[in-house]
């Protein structure tokens, strides 16, 4: 095990029902204090991981490590970590006082500390006042936020969060995803979040890690999954993308809908077919023949912000536009895109390949500064 002491620490770890794998060899350092998301469809392992973490679920091999301390046979009521279910698993019949002293009262803390710590816990979710409230009088956000006080009052070192915000409107969950990382920023815990939400995940997030099928497929900060995707299921994932067949000519240098293009990719071999994605916000629209690539209009949309432009490109290739500018059903445009806007996507690459590739880069411009 590394020297330093993680939150959380997943040393290849896999779990198996009967003959059906479900994750596969899952590394992973949770520092403290921070924000993480494991984030993906349903059925790809997050959950897992969680419930492995909160001694629900026992790996079926690997290590796993809570503040340094190997917890693979301690009990879940024996680990610094709490749980915050999707459907809240609070009782109705009682109090909100009583949901959130439960676990306190079970275990037989004096009656002046229950109060204390149910109180604290109350302030922390600027709940004050509701102690007398019952569950089935409580708005969807405020019993969420009441699972969360119940998870806090016991003091644990990692939150875990299965999904809290899915059963709320578009409006609330909105809200929640700022109280949230207040809170979590706040009390400096290590939350650990799932969602197969990917603007919840880019919002709320310090760090991500995109899943498939019970693998890691991406790690990262939101930026460094949104900008620089490793393949095309995290580009489709997360966000809109344009997703373009192409062929690298050189070190910095692509061609797609037939032309070359400067890129900000490197250590591909020439002539290897690759993709590249372009978001619709780094498309500028320009007048015909005035930018890189004309295109026909097929469809406009007001999406609020911007407008959601489908056009396609003299190949055939469909593009999608954000853009704040307006245009006709029809129209010949042209669109310009910038080197940066550009990245290149290998098939089949795996996150420890492309980081080599993007760590020599990065080396490779140091050294031209």
């Amino acid at each position: 095990m590394n020297d330093k002491t993680y939150s959380v620490e997943l040393i290849n770890v896999s779990k198996s029902y009967d003959d059906q794998l479900v994750l596969k060899n899952i590394d992973m350092e949770l520092e403290k204090g921070k924000f993480y998301t494991l984030l993906g469809p349903s059925g790809c392992g997050k959950t897992t991981i969680l419930r492995i973490i909160a001694g629900f679920t026992q790996a079926s091999q690997g290590q796993v490590y809570i503040e340094g301390k190997e917890v693979n046979k301690i009990p879940a009521n024996k680990r610094q970590v709490n749980t915050v279910f999707q459907d809240y698993a609070l009782f109705p019949h009682m109090s909100v006082f009583e949901n959130i002293a439960f676990g306190l009262t079970v275990k037989k803390v004096e009656k002046q500390i229950i109060k204390e710590k149910v109180e604290n816990a109350l302030r922390q979710v600027q709940l004050q006042g509701y102690a007398d409230r019952r569950i089935d009088e409580m708005s969807g956000g405020q019993r969420q936020r009441v699972a969360i006080a119940r998870a806090l009052v016991n003091e644990p070192e990692v939150l875990l969060l299965d999904e809290p915000l899915s059963a709320l409107d578009l409006k609330l969950r909105t809200d929640m995803q700022y109280e949230l990382r207040e809170l979590q920023q706040r009390l400096g815990i290590t939350f650990v979040f799932v969602t197969h939400d990917q603007e919840e995940a880019l919002a709320m997030s310090d760090w991500i890690y995109v899943m498939d099928r019970g693998e890691i497929v991406q790690s990262g900060t939101p930026s460094d999954i949104y900008d620089e995707p490793i393949n095309r299921y995290v580009a489709d994932f997360i966000g809109e993308s344009n997703i373009i067949k192409a062929t690298m000519i050189e070190d910095y240098r692509v061609n797609f809908v037939g032309r070359d293009f400067d890129c900000e990719d490197a250590g591909i071999p020439a002539g290897e077919a690759v993709e590249v994605v372009i978001r619709p916000e780094d498309v500028q629209i320009t007048l015909p023949d005035q930018g890189q690539i004309n295109a026909e209009v097929d469809t406009m949309l007001f999406r609020g912000m911007f407008n959601e432009i489908i056009a396609y490109d003299e190949q055939n290739n469909e593009w999608m536009i954000h853009t704040p500018q307006k245009v006709e059903v029809g129209q010949k445009i042209g669109m310009k895109i910038g080197s940066n806007e550009i990245h290149v996507m290998r098939f089949n690459e795996t996150e420890e390949e492309f980081d080599a590739r993007l760590e020599q880069y990065e080396e490779a411009g140091d050294e031209t500064v």
